[in-house]
């Protein structure tokens, strides 16, 4: 019986021994798929944010084609105000957003189209294997604006099939992205200042307010701090028929 009983003592501390040992080899392979799923997702979010830029510049290069001649330099102009997430594409693109390049553009081909080429080196950030890269580049052909005369103009304004821009409010349309309501000019004042010249508390962080605070000159609130939600634009691109009934925005529409 004593033999027995050191065997049984013996099977446990086996047992106990071999979970210590799976969890110390599992465990890191664990760690090592959940960190490499994560940067991943963040190279993919990232893409997304640039495709959706390239996608709205190509759109701006194509509007701007009607009131004037095709220039190189837009691109470079434009694309970084259609960056809504800067930090992480700075973070997933070597050189962040300033490495990011246009070369192979046609601000207008033979058949009156728009190509927009988006180059950059996608940072593949993966746990004990830095300084992986992956070129990338986005192709965009979106047809010129140019018109054929002030009434096909007039026309084309009103084809539903247009694209505007609206934000998550949706209380009005905007027939340009660059419109001073959706680019908010922010800047710091006294709460005296703000309250003198009508501003307003806002619901989100007003109460945490201190001397200084931020305000915008198309808003009527002030905020405690930049990050508030109300001092954020989120803007999607749609047609205007699927925004129908909407009014226009009194800054960037006839």
């Amino acid at each position: 019986m004593k033999n027995m009983g050191s065997l049984i003592k013996k099977l446990k501390n086996d047992v106990r021994g071999s979970a210590v040992v799976e969890a110390t080899l599992i465990i890191p392979v664990f760690l090592f798929a959940m960190l490499s799923f994560y940067n991943m997702c963040r190279c993919k979010l990232a893409e997304g944010i640039i495709y959706e830029a390239a996608a709205e510049t190509a759109e701006y290069m194509a509007e701007y084609s009607y009131i004037s001649e095709p220039d190189l330099l837009i691109p470079g102009i434009v694309f970084p105000e259609y960056i809504d997430n800067k930090v992480l594409v700075d973070e997933s693109v070597t050189g962040g957003v300033k490495g990011i390049y246009f070369l192979g553009t046609i601000p207008r081909d033979d058949e009156d189209y728009v190509v927009l080429k988006v180059n950059y080196s996608l940072k593949i950030s993966l746990p004990f294997l830095p300084n992986l890269t992956k070129d990338r580049q986005i192709v965009i052909r979106q047809r010129a604006y140019i018109g054929e005369g002030e009434e096909t103009g007039k026309e084309e304004a009103k084809n539903e099939d247009r694209y505007v821009y609206v934000t998550d409010n949706k209380d009005v349309y905007h027939e340009s992205r660059m419109c001073s309501y959706l680019n908010l000019s922010i800047r710091t004042a006294s709460v005296a200042y703000a309250i003198n010249n009508g501003y307003t508390a806002c619901e989100f962080c007003g109460d945490k307010c201190l001397d200084t605070v931020y305000v915008t000159d198309s808003g009527g609130r002030y905020h405690s701090s930049m990050n508030c939600g109300g001092l954020k634009r989120t803007v999607y691109r749609v047609k205007l028929g699927q925004v129908s009934g909407l009014p226009g925005c009194s800054r960037c529409t006839d």
